[in-house]
């Protein structure tokens, strides 16, 4: 991996990062973003070239732990990022103490405002993230039940997922830690994945825990529909098959009707019968605009009389071949003269006769 593009944003002799960087920003985040940005800092100070996995490697971290710093530090104003991991420029900007906070009286309250899903999910300060969660026992218990089923501290970008799902997906503070624990019986700790999740039940106006329970249900429902028309009966679908299936329901949107035909198409047809040829067909009709078991019957019909047409065409081409008329000439045209051998015969016997009476 290649080395960061680090520039420093304004005049070396105007660094006054201590006191300013210790009073505001050495809390209210991981305890390794400030180590990550201080060791940053003092290589490019001192002409060195530093890459994302090293700096990973230096403080027995991920790649992903290092971005997640520095998305922390471009949040709070001191870094400027531009491009993507790992080819990233990262400009220090100088360090200033942050605004005053807002007094109690325009301090966020723990409504659900915000933005709808559809114009992207919100970034929330990390003096917003700190805020609500030493105000709200419920925020608390939401974070310490994400840290249980993902396994690890929470980072500032973990967090300001999760309270995305409260805040700005609205959805109720037991169906998120339902979700969560969901998520970790069947073994996926990916925030990706979860906020995938999180946004599939919002969007069916998941808002309470009966509900997310007798989707769950349905969900899983789904799952074992699909394996036992495929033949495979085992007790729970793997991650990967689940991976595929959540393709074809929920980024297709195909019915189950229509999935459980492509697989009825495939055991027929296919030698060795399985989700990835299952998904060829559903792909393909996807492409196709075709989402319903009549649209499938309506596809196959217009394919067989296609076929018929073109094979019409090829046979009445044959006929037109075969009746075409040689062209005329004086070969061609010149009649063949048909012998009559006994006739001939008649004639020499009588020719002989005159001759003997003569």
């Amino acid at each position: 991996m290649g080395a960061i593009q680090m520039r420093l944003g304004y005049k070396r002799a105007a660094l006054e990062l201590a006191y300013v960087f210790v009073d505001h920003y050495l809390t209210g985040c991981a305890p390794v973003y400030p180590l990550i940005y201080i060791y940053s800092l003092r290589r490019l100070l001192e002409g060195d070239a530093v890459s994302i996995s090293e700096i990973a490697e230096h403080f027995k971290l991920t790649d992903t732990d290092v971005m997640n710093a520095w998305l922390h530090w471009e949040q709070v104003g001191l870094v400027q990022l531009e491009g993507q991991a790992p080819d990233i420029s990262i400009t220090f900007l100088p360090v200033r103490a942050p605004e005053p906070e807002k007094t109690p009286e325009t301090e966020p309250k723990l409504e659900k405002p915000s933005l709808p899903p559809q114009e992207g999910r919100p970034l929330y300060t990390v003096q917003e993230l700190t805020l609500y969660r030493s105000q709200s026992k419920d925020i608390e218990r939401l974070f310490s039940k994400a840290e249980q089923s993902l396994g690890k501290l929470l980072t500032y970008h973990d967090m300001n997922i999760i309270f995305g799902f409260y805040d700005w997906l609205k959805l109720p503070l037991d169906v998120i830690e339902y979700l969560f624990c969901y998520c970790e019986e069947h073994g996926h700790r990916s925030m990706r994945y979860i906020e995938k999740c999180a946004l599939d039940w919002s969007a069916r106006d998941i808002d309470d825990l009966e509900k997310a329970l007798t989707y769950v249900h349905t969900f899983d429902k789904n799952y074992r529909a699909i394996l036992t028309r495929m033949g495979k009966y085992s007790s729970f679908p793997t991650p990967a098959q689940r991976k595929q299936m959540d393709e074809w329901l929920y980024e297709m949107h195909m019915p189950l009707d229509v999935i459980l035909e492509a697989c009825d198409r495939t055991t027929l047809t296919a030698e060795k019968p399985s989700l990835s040829y299952v998904n060829k067909i559903l792909s393909k009709w996807h492409k196709s605009g075709i989402n319903t078991t009549d649209a499938v019957s309506k596809a196959d019909d217009d394919y067989t009389q296609q076929k018929n047409e073109q094979k019409e065409l090829k046979e009445q081409k044959a006929t037109d071949f075969t009746a075409q008329k040689p062209k005329n000439n004086r070969f061609i045209n010149f009649d063949q003269r048909e012998n009559d051998y006994t006739q001939i015969e008649k004639l020499e016997r009588q020719y002989l006769l005159q001759r003997l009476k003569g």
